[in-house]
């Protein structure tokens, strides 16, 4: 057998292992998915399956001699039943509603202006993005002693230079104060999803926008929104989330007060688990943390779909 046979031998016997290993490929990848599936689990599924059950039993830690017993629904009634959680769900309808909107319309005004080149522009835009990277307690505290301080608070100062009383913010404003302050930290990670989707943007796509006659209102309208209607859903999908846990701002500046004032359903959930040791209460109250978010976050992405005419299938 000369040379030339050889190589094709060789390159028959390659292709049927190459062919053999690409057919086994998509068995190895589900085996290796299923532990990472078995994992996220453990760690998500058997904590909220945990919380179902506590939800459904009376068990108060002040009183251990009467144990844990099955009450069904009974927590579930006794917090509906209560004004203060009336008040807890629309602040907490408001804080996340307003939150929401402030971080989607200041990130995307930051995105377009950053869009675009000019000198110093990686320093400017790591500017915007670091309030991201403080801890919630630290940012809490920080608008609370150096900003807000009716007395000796930069706001105070300002308020004093142009002749006018100090304003004590976290008094009077509690919770628009605080939807300030989450917001601060939310429009950098909203800027960055929107900034990704306007540099992916098609240049081809815009300039037969325009050749078609279309003003920039018109295009930013109907071609780049509709664009980014993927990103928005995603950081819209984070922030929701993450904003409706909010608990480190509101317990370093007001402690949900004054009264009930500035308490959302987290904070109002560690009011009744570890300052009244409720832990059937608690529980029912983070379960219907979940259901709420999960018809807020289906209404939300519905009325952007029928709004802008796209989204995901």
């Amino acid at each position: 057998m000369n040379s030339v046979e050889w190589s094709r031998a060789d390159m028959t016997s390659y292709s049927k292992t190459a062919a053999k290993r690409s057919g086994d490929s998509p068995l190895i990848a589900r085996g290796l998915l299923w532990p990472s599936i078995i994992f996220l689990a453990l760690i998500t599924q058997i904590p909220f399956l945990v919380t179902i059950y506590l939800s459904l039993h009376n068990w108060n830690l002040m009183r251990p001699d009467m144990g844990i017993t099955f009450s069904g629904i009974s927590n579930f009634v006794d917090i509906v039943k209560r004004p203060e959680f009336w008040e807890v769900l629309k602040n907490t309808f408001l804080f996340t509603v307003f939150c929401l909107g402030m971080c989607l319309v200041s990130g995307m005004a930051l995105a377009l202006l950053l869009n675009r080149d000019f000198l110093g522009k990686g320093i400017i835009r790591t500017m915007f993005v670091s309030p991201f990277f403080i801890m919630p307690a630290v940012s809490g505290i920080v608008w609370k002693t150096v900003l807000l301080n009716p007395n000796f608070g930069f706001m105070a100062y300002l308020s004093s230079k142009l002749g006018v009383s100090p304003t004590d913010w976290l008094g009077q404003w509690p919770l628009t104060t605080i939807v300030f302050v989450v917001a601060w930290e939310w429009i950098p990670f909203f800027m960055l999803v929107l900034l990704a989707g306007l540099q992916s943007v098609s240049p081809d796509l815009m300039e037969a926008s325009l050749l078609d006659g279309a003003t920039k209102m018109q295009q930013f309208f109907h071609v780049t929104i509709p664009h980014l209607l993927r990103y928005i859903e995603v950081a819209l999908l984070l922030g929701l989330i993450f904003i409706m846990q909010t608990f480190g701002e509101i317990y370093v500046t007001t402690s949900g007060g004054p009264g009930y004032a500035s308490t959302n359903l987290s904070f109002y959930l560690y009011r009744l688990g570890f300052q009244g040791w409720d832990v059937g209460g608690a529980s029912a109250v983070g379960v219907i943390m979940v259901v709420l978010t999960t018809i807020f976050m289906t209404i939300l992405f519905k009325f952007m779909r029928r709004t802008f005419g796209g989204g995901l299938s």
